[in-house]
């Protein structure tokens, strides 16, 4: 659609009249993200990029624009994401990432062996906070109708809403929704998107998530993780991932809930049920 449809739509884009000397040629929505609504900008002279807005929406996920900019800035040199172009209160701005996805046609080596480079990555730039996995679940749970808040939730919830306590492995900038659907096969080789869930974390919780999403086998998974970043303590990341599984799945049950309530779409509540019956098996 024409800019000023774009802008009539979504009074964010309009804070970005200064950064463009000239207005875009056009912008359409992005589908995909459930998060938010994302756009994707073209310019006069053909260039592209995605405005990711900040609105009630990131806030109630505990989504930080400022953080993601923090950390695509702190990260461009990798060449893993893309590029943090403009951010203010109303939203990010990044470079539009050419290429193919990799929703439907990524091994899970090679998403394990772009998840390394992430977990590689030096972390003494990045000024965040460690994520804090109670913090966040208490957060989803607040903000929770008490519709929702029924036995069968409250009760995964008030079992697995502590972190495990485990052997310290260190801290890794993870990404925490790496798949093939926020991954882009490019000349360059693969790049990573979405990095609005991004912290500062133990690596065996990223891990865990990616194995959940492809539906792998976590032992085979986190053996081959350790084989290709060469790591001898096996063990410690075995059970790390094993005691996390169960909290990631909660944690996901929650992000679902909190999804329908806010958006009211019957596919979010059926998602949390599902993942509430897989504690009950």
């Amino acid at each position: 659609m024409s800019w000023s449809e774009a802008c009539h739509l979504d009074r964010s884009l309009l804070s970005l009249e200064h950064f463009f000397s000239i207005p875009p040629d056009y912008a359409q929505t992005l589908t995909g993200g459930l998060t938010n609504r994302c756009w994707k900008i073209v310019t006069t002279d053909n260039k592209s990029f995605v405005w990711r807005p900040a609105t009630h929406i990131t806030k109630a996920f505990s989504i930080s624009r400022f953080q993601e900019y923090q950390i695509l800035s702190a990260i461009e040199s990798s060449h893993l994401s893309p590029t943090a172009i403009h951010i203010n209160d109303q939203g990010l701005l990044v470079d539009w990432i050419e290429g193919e996805s990799l929703t439907d046609s990524l091994s899970f080596d090679s998403l394990l062996q772009t998840m390394i480079k992430i977990h590689d990555l030096d972390t003494q730039r990045l000024p965040l906070a460690p994520f804090n996995y109670t913090a966040r679940v208490d957060h989803y749970w607040m903000l929770l109708s008490d519709e929702h808040k029924v036995p069968a939730f409250a009760e995964i919830y008030n079992r697995w809403r502590t972190a495990p306590n485990l052997a310290d492995v260190g801290l890794s900038l993870c990404h925490f929704d790496l798949a093939g659907y926020n991954m882009v096969k490019t000349e360059q080789g693969n790049k990573v998107i979405d990095w609005e869930y991004a912290a500062l974390a133990d690596p065996r919780l990223d891990l865990t998530l990616s194995i959940d999403v492809m539906d792998e086998k976590p032992l085979e998974a986190v053996y081959r993780y350790c084989q290709l970043r060469g790591i001898e303590g096996v063990d410690d990341w075995v059970e790390g991932v094993l005691a996390w599984k169960p909290r990631a799945t909660m944690m996901a049950m929650l992000w679902y809930l909190l999804a329908y309530q806010l958006w009211g779409d019957e596919q979010y509540l059926t998602q949390a049920e599902k993942l509430q019956q897989a504690f009950c098996s």
